[in-house]
């Protein structure tokens, strides 16, 4: 089989089906390293297995033990895996050791930074992996329709906090004071879906929504600033679960707040992403406007861990369906969490400005 047959889409001849990723950021020098061990379903003969990887300097790869040749074409962003005699029809295990940079590009594993109570420049070092920078992180199938379980473990200095997709099951130290912190197994999903972030953070207390563990992960100084998220959070989790009729997906809910994000905000499964300024509020002093987009933003990102997440569009010509959806269900979400909002008659509003962008065509 040809590997080079679709520039656009990896061959479908083998599929990943669980991810364990092992990745050890720098925050001082800005750069990673990383490990991933995945189990790959092959369903058709071949020698080479093609993936996605772009920005990576890869060290070595093994398949099923034995090294392999590889390639990575940065035009294509693939790297190419070539066994010594074809790969049988089953399941195999893929190991590939990595470096990488914690770039300042806002996509991949990047770094947002913040000045201290104490003057000093701090570093987090987060993702952002939608649409197709998951690659920049490790080498995956980044494909929507390629969904896998993601194992993380991030060694970190044990000074700072680490979250990722599901809820932390382990820790143990590692040379150097730093720490190997590992995450539960999430679900069946999408490669852009996975997040990992790691700085000198606070997190609030968790918030018990029948239970679904909830917090809110911020810079050091603004947790007084935390309290509407929450609020509107645990609301929307307990409406949508009731109105999908299916259980949260996950097996907890970080909100986490980043000084520097190109996007509003990313609906990672179980580890939300926003910039500051869509999660943290006052609402003592903040306007009505400021408090709906605030509740806008959180209720959208809830409803794509159902519409999104647990069901997810094979290719990216079906995201207009996805952000679609999640938009109509923020805004029923928000009219019952707050009905003297009148949230849809101001949506009316909102929809005739589209009509107005799209009259200029």
């Amino acid at each position: 089989m040809s590997t080079t047959a679709d520039p656009h889409r990896l061959p479908r001849h083998a599929r990943p089906l669980h991810y364990e990723v092992e990745l050890s950021p720098d925050l001082t020098t800005c750069t990673f390293r990383g490990l991933v061990a995945i189990t790959v379903e092959v369903t058709e003969e071949n020698e080479a297995l093609v993936l996605n990887a772009i920005d990576l300097e890869v060290e070595a790869a093994t398949i099923d033990g034995a090294a392999v040749a590889t390639e990575l074409d940065p035009v294509t962003e693939r790297l190419t895996l070539t066994a010594d005699r074809p790969l049988s029809i089953g399941e195999h295990v893929v190991d590939v050791s990595f470096s990488g940079v914690i770039n300042d590009l806002l996509r991949g594993l990047y770094r947002s930074t913040f000045t201290d109570s104490d003057g000093n420049d701090r570093v987090i070092a987060t993702t952002q992996m939608q649409a197709t920078d998951c690659r920049r992180v490790f080498p995956c199938w980044d494909e929507p329709e390629a969904k896998a379980t993601f194992g993380i473990t991030l060694v970190v200095d044990d000074t700072l906090v680490a979250v990722s997709n599901g809820a932390e099951v382990a820790r143990s130290p590692r040379e150097g004071g730093r720490v190997a912190v590992t995450f539960a197994d999430t679900m069946p999903m999408s490669t852009y879906l996975v997040a990992m972030v790691v700085g000198p953070l606070e997190i609030t207390p968790v918030v018990d929504v029948d239970g679904i563990d909830l917090r809110v992960v911020h810079v050091p100084g603004k947790g007084d600033l935390t309290g509407f998220a929450i609020d509107v959070a645990s609301f929307c989790l307990r409406w949508f679960q009731n109105y999908y009729g299916i259980a949260y997906p996950g097996d907890k809910v970080d909100l986490v707040a980043l000084p520097d994000f190109a996007a509003g905000a990313m609906e990672n499964l179980g580890c939300i992403t926003f910039r500051e300024n869509l999660l943290l509020v006052d609402p003592a002093s903040a306007t009505q406007p400021e408090r709906q987009v605030v509740a806008d933003v959180v209720a959208h990102e809830l409803a794509h861990m159902w519409f999104g997440d647990l069901v997810t569009m094979r290719w990216w010509n079906g995201i207009w369906l996805n952000e679609a959806f999640a938009t109509f269900m923020e805004l029923a979400a928000c009219d019952a969490y707050r009905p003297d909002w009148e949230r849809w008659l101001s949506f009316g509003l909102e929809r005739s400005a589209a009509f107005e962008t799209d009259a200029l065509t």
